[in-house]
């Protein structure tokens, strides 16, 4: 029931940040996620989510940014 708990909660931590980022860039939740998915953003959130969950979104957007441009993707 723990596990099930922090799943639910992850996700809409994930579905707040998507949805900020895209807003930092004047764009949709459904045109960024692709390429958040595509360029290993979402796994690095995935992998670093109890330090990430912590952080100010600010941050958050900047690791999305830096995970992109690392890996080849860019969303302006």
């Amino acid at each position: 029931m723990k596990q099930e708990a922090n799943n639910i909660s992850k996700a809409y931590w994930l579905s707040f940040v998507i949805s900020r980022y895209a807003k930092s860039k004047n764009l949709t939740p459904d045109s960024v996620f692709p390429q958040l998915q595509k360029f290993g953003v979402l796994d690095f959130l995935d992998k670093h989510y109890e330090t990430e969950h912590l952080e100010n979104i600010i941050y958050i957007i900047e690791d999305m940014d830096n995970i992109l441009k690392k890996n080849g993707g860019l969303l302006t």
